[in-house]
């Protein structure tokens, strides 16, 4: 498909108009008090994942733009003197033109919270049995780091204090760490039983039933009833609520109220939360670490500018780069929003201990090959009894590079796809990570090693039941599902089954590849060899730029610590993958030079001839009829002349022999300032109107490009 559909996930409205200013930036130099735009992340961002990592040499070889943890102190923020110095060194960087992401805390910062509240021990989710629910157990000021509940007043007052803290340094972006919740502990640790989640649950209740209906319930004294009590009186003990709890249908008594009760307020917390933040610092850019794919945790906000989050990595060697994280790159590229994420300790861990950092190479291609932001691995952090590690600048740098000076080529492109894949929210719950459903992630699997381009269509659960629409669903050659259907809702249904015979399973791999216009097909030595290769078609908003095809080697090498080497490697792309001809193609390797592909077509197949791929990443920057990237010498453009050039008031255009020509006028931002039809040989074009500046001039005849040229004016 060529229409790039943003599926409206949650309860929101996504804000379109600030996703299509590209050209607006932060300006670094001031502090960002006053009202700025808020400005889309670029996918080419390239990020240090801490500050100990951000040094001047390493800015250089990376070629960096900032710092995504932007942690405050962690042994307190309340010192005025500590968090003067800390805002100070964030001013040197922000001033010297970086980026720094200024980072709110959950987790991290559950000293914080203990010095902030008056009564923090009423603030730690509690299980069935009254007992908080630990996490580490570290002691601090006489209280356990457990799990925190986001009940109560003095929750909000605590995130709006860091907030008034991080307002001393002049910070860039904004991240907030909102993964450990009450919402989660209630699936996987025994539930949120502690007081301020009891007297919320009850005013929940209280306003969402009639008294009639709570009877029903055998809620008799709605003033005084207590949840926890009352599994208590039902027998239930914390082992049977826990095992109950684990599943979608867990035969608890008010279950689905209380999973969605806990959501609600999480939901309320963060809203409130990016009003203040608003009254602080308005139109900063707002990341959390949202999960688009399960349904417990925070929900996406609409005043989210980017997404945030750790993900599982899967580290086994024969699946590397690993399936589990494209779930959420899949889910953020719906959304039309940038993520940016670094993997748990225990991936790296892994690496560490087998001697292999070269390993993650093909992790972070493959995050910035399908929209996403992988952020530098330095100084990392594998947890408990390992000590920091620091591959070195050598293991990944030229990768950033890579991203650095391919920048036009991610930036504002998506994924090119035929094929919409029905993901369930709710079948999640069966899972005790935060990676979608095992069934969701072997359906995805299956996709990608055939190199069928996909969507990932989300369908929410009973409490958020969103859908996509039929029109968009239309639009797919294709809607494949899995076993995961039987959880869609009733309504859900309706609008599945309205696809009809396009609707297909994914048992029935035959049947998706009969209902396919195109599939590419990446083949070893003449024989399709999918599963060795991804190739990834990708398209800009703008019409005029080249398309793209990323490569990804999905064999490591574990002996060599270096993506597999494939001989005889060539592409086929059916003329229907995009909407014009493909006339070139470049192939862009890190740290080696590009490369000009010869073409072949025949019965309307492109074939491009690669030969040896050995690296894990590969681009290959399609040159197409519409394309402004198009080599000069291969048109006959030096048939046209145009004059004066400079110009101020008018052009002249000849040599255009026919009567059929149209003339586009473009900006630098790829917008057509000026457009004419039926120029004859001689064509004029008025330029008063336009702004100083650079300009192209692109020359069409019949749907085909036969002159491109550059423009200056000058008032």
């Amino acid at each position: 498909m060529y229409k790039l559909t943003i599926l409206f996930i949650v309860f929101c409205t996504i804000n379109i108009n600030a996703q299509e200013q590209l050209s607006a930036s932060y300006d670094t130099s001031s502090n960002l008090n006053t009202s700025a735009e808020i400005a889309p992340i670029k996918k080419s961002i390239i990020l240090f994942t801490q500050k100990s990592s951000a040094t001047a040499f390493n800015y250089d070889k990376y070629k960096a733009d900032g710092v995504f943890w932007g942690h405050m102190l962690y042994n307190g923020i309340s010192s005025d003197v500590a968090m003067n110095n800390w805002a100070a060194d964030v001013e040197n960087r922000v001033s010297n033109g970086e980026y720094f992401f200024g980072r709110i805390e959950f987790d991290w910062g559950w000293k914080w919270m203990i010095d902030f509240m008056n009564d923090p021990g009423s603030y730690w989710a509690q299980d069935l049995n009254g007992n908080d629910i630990l996490w580490t157990g570290t002691v601090h000021n006489g209280h356990a780091h457990s799990w925190q509940s986001h009940h109560g007043p003095e929750f909000l007052e605590w995130l709006k204090y860091q907030v008034d803290r991080i307002d001393l340094a002049p910070i860039t972006h904004l991240m907030i760490d909102s993964q450990t919740s009450a919402s989660r502990t209630l699936h996987w640790l025994g539930g949120d039983f502690s007081v301020h989640s009891m007297n919320n649950f009850r005013e929940y209740l209280k306003e969402k039933y009639t008294t009639p209906e709570l009877s029903a319930l055998e809620i008799n004294d709605i003033d005084n009833f207590n949840y926890r009590n009352f599994l208590l009186g039902k027998g239930f003990t914390l082992n049977s609520y826990k095992q109950q709890a684990f599943r979608i249908n867990g035969n608890i008594p008010l279950y689905d109220d209380f999973v969605y009760f806990q959501r609600q307020a999480l939901n309320d917390v963060m809203d409130a939360l990016f009003e203040y933040i608003d009254t602080k610092k308005p139109g900063i850019a707002i990341g959390a670490t949202t999960n688009l794919i399960e349904a417990r945790g925070f929900v996406f906000s609409d005043r989210q500018t980017y997404l945030a989050g750790e993900f599982f990595h899967a580290h086994d060697v024969t699946t590397s780069p690993p399936f589990k994280p494209m779930l959420h790159y899949k889910a953020a590229e719906a959304l039309n929003k940038t993520l940016i994420y670094f993997p748990y300790p225990d991936a790296f861990a892994a690496l560490y201990d087998r001697s292999a950092p070269r390993q993650a190479r093909g992790w972070i291609a493959q995050a910035y090959a399908m929209g996403s932001v992988f952020t530098i691995p330095g100084n990392i952090w594998l947890g408990s009894g390992y000590p920091t590690w620091d591959p070195g600048w050598e293991v990944y740098a030229d990768l950033y590079e890579f991203v650095h000076d391919n920048s036009e080529l991610l930036d504002d492109y998506q994924a090119v796809s035929n094929v919409a894949l029905a993901y369930s929210v709710y079948a999640s719950l069966l899972e005790s990570g935060m990676d979608g459903s095992i069934t969701a992630r072997q359906t995805l699997k299956y996709l990608v090693e055939e190199n069928i381009s996909f969507d990932l269509k989300i369908f929410g659960d009973p409490d958020r039941p969103i859908t996509p629409t039929t029109e968009q669903l239309e639009e797919y050659d294709a809607v494949v599902y899995d076993s995961d259907i039987q959880y869609l809702t009733a309504e859900q249904n309706a609008i599945f089954s309205s696809t009809g015979a396009k609707a297909v399973s994914i048992n029935n791999p035959n049947g998706i590849t009969q209902l396919l216009s195109w599939k590419i097909d990446v083949l070893s030595e003449n024989t399709v060899s999918n599963d060795l290769i991804s190739a990834l078609p990708r398209m800009s908003s703008k019409t005029e730029a080249p398309y793209v095809l990323h490569l990804l080697n999905r064999k490591y090498n574990a002996s060599e610590d270096e993506a597999q080497t494939h001989d005889g490697i060539s592409v086929k792309i059916p003329s229907a993958t995009f909407p014009n001809a493909i006339t070139g193609a470049k192939l862009h390797m890190p740290n080696k030079p590009s490369i000009d592909l010869s073409l072949e077509t025949n019965s309307g197949m492109t074939i491009l001839n690669i030969g040896t791929f050995d690296s894990c990443w590969g681009m290959i920057e399609l040159s197409h009829s519409g394309s402004l990237s198009i080599n000069e010498t291969n048109l006959v453009s030096q048939k046209i002349t145009m004059y004066p050039n400079p110009s101020d008031e008018f052009v002249t255009l000849s040599g255009l022999n026919g009567i059929d020509n149209e003339v586009s006028v473009i900006n630098i931002y790829g917008k057509v300032v000026i457009q004419s039809s039926n120029i004859k040989n001689k064509g004029v074009i008025n330029t008063q109107n336009l702004s100083s500046g650079i300009y192209i001039v692109k020359i069409m005849k019949n749907n085909t490009v036969i002159g491109i040229k550059k423009l200056v004016i000058e008032h």
